[in-house]
């Protein structure tokens, strides 16, 4: 957020030049340099894949949209035809699901699985069986961009490492806005310098090239969209490598995610529902139901009928139909869509089409509501063109940020040197470590780099005072 120079702080009353308001600027300053690559990152990323439907039609719109909606009442095609034409075009790879058209100008398509394990779509005319062309999922370039943004792309350990930024930079809002606070400044005019105005001059110096007008910069940027990043910084951390799964346990366990006795009340495999692909946060760990035995040899229902039973339940366009991938399996209807009010997802028996799980979004637990509320305002699609609009100009605000902070440390620091605040006392090391407790406490991975963080400036304190 914020870095106060030397200078600044000698200009402040005495109560705010103490050694806790060090102890908090030295804090924020090494978070601030650990976390920034990372920051600029999802900051990069995230405005991009806000329009990831734009980008999509832009690149892909040959296979994703079709030259001529299909019209009122015009035939299209079932879905085993469908599949059919796919598995002809793709004999190498089994579909494992039918895609449903999510308008009257979208295609469909059949998720193929190749021998390998690849994931890939193969696009469809709905009224011709028309092969419009295929991707590798992992490879969609929204794909690629949502891949980079957590850095899964990377590998798990890279993917660790954004979930530490995302707990630092939870400690970087709270320790600016405590910087940027003005205690008993007072405005010389309207409105004080570096609070909610960016100052162009210092010491005579006009413009930028002073290091006053990128302090502002960085802190005014800071505290005026430090709610919006705070919020983007915690739902973000829906989808972290540790305290993502965990909230989610702990919250089914407390009857306050998805309606655990609705999966009770069937016979469930240890599979759980995130095998299928893409579903809700609520629901990765839900396992798949099973398809009872029915004890003689009945034949599976088949796509087409499936397709008719979850669409006569009233079921959103758009929806992902998978197949069983196992004798005992179920037929799954899923769909997530930018409006919360139509998620569902229905598990069919295979061998009698009983409609065994129907869950919507008002089904689930309160925690899980919230969170699903929160997921679908860090992807901007609760509100539509406002909230990418809102969130773009945040990540905007971010990278600034991120930008002037490396500028304005490098006009402050001394002449050769690497211009660090200062370490300070013990004491007031443990306040301002005190202060930083509440993140440190509610994200682990953060608070065990916390933890270390302290251990280095403890062994730092001591051998300044033993003069080492």
């Amino acid at each position: 957020m914020t870095v106060t120079t030397p200078a600044a702080t000698a200009a402040r009353p005495a109560s705010l030049a103490g050694t806790l308001y060090r102890a908090l600027w030295r804090w924020h300053f090494f978070a601030g340099l650990l976390t920034l690559p990372f920051l600029l990152l999802l900051a990069s990323t995230g405005a991009i894949y806000l329009y990831k439907d734009t980008f999509d039609r832009l690149i892909d719109g040959h296979m994703l949209v079709l030259d001529r909606p299909v019209a009122p009442g015009e035939t299209t095609l079932p879905p085993s035809d469908l599949i059919a034409a796919a598995r002809a075009a793709m004999p190498e790879a089994r579909p494992v699901s039918y895609l449903a058209p999510a308008a009257a100008d979208r295609s469909a398509g059949v998720g193929m699985k190749t021998a390998d394990g690849t994931a890939l779509t193969v696009f469809l005319d709905p009224r011709s069986a028309e092969v419009l062309g295929n991707r590798a999922d992992l490879a969609a370039p929204m794909m690629v961009v949502r891949r980079l943004h957590s850095l899964i792309i990377a590998g798990p350990v890279p993917n660790l490492l954004i979930e530490i930024a995302g707990g630092w930079t939870v400690s970087l809002i709270l320790t600016g806005i405590w910087l940027w606070w003005p205690r008993g400044r007072r405005p010389e005019g309207k409105q004080p310098g570096g609070i909610l105005r960016i100052r162009t001059a210092s010491r005579g110096r006009p413009g930028p090239a002073g290091r006053v007008f990128w302090r502002d910069l960085h802190a005014v940027t800071g505290i005026l969209v430090a709610p919006v990043i705070l919020f983007l910084a915690v739902s973000g951390m829906t989808w972290s490598q540790v305290w993502g799964p965990a909230m989610r346990s702990a919250a089914t366990d407390a009857g306050l995610g998805y309606p655990l006795g609705v999966w009770q009340a069937v016979p469930t495999s240890p599979v759980p529902t995130s095998v299928l692909g893409e579903t809700a946060w609520t629901l990765e760990d839900a396992p798949l139901p099973r398809s009872p035995a029915t004890g003689s040899a009945v034949p599976d229902i088949g796509i087409d009928r499936a397709r008719m039973i979850v669409e006569t339940l009233g079921i959103a366009p758009g929806y992902k139909l998978a197949l069983p991938q196992a004798p005992d399996g179920v037929y799954t209807a899923m769909v997530f869509p930018h409006d919360l009010a139509h998620q569902r997802i229905i598990h069919l028996n295979r061998w009698t089409g009983e409609t065994l799980i129907d869950a919507s979004y008002a089904d689930y637990g309160p925690v899980a509501r919230a969170t699903e509320w929160g997921v679908n305002v860090h992807m901007g699609q609760e509100w539509g063109a406002l909230n990418r609009l809102g969130l773009l100009l945040a990540c905007l605000a971010l990278i600034v940020m991120c930008l002037a902070a490396p500028v304005m440390w490098w006009k402050r620091r001394p002449k050769g040197r690497f211009g660090a605040p200062r370490q300070t006392e013990g004491r007031s090391q443990a306040q301002a470590a005190a202060l930083m407790a509440v993140p440190a406490v509610i994200f682990p991975v953060m608070g065990a780099t916390m933890l270390a963080a302290l251990l280095v400036e403890t062994i730092l304190f001591l051998m300044r005072r033993r003069g080492l």
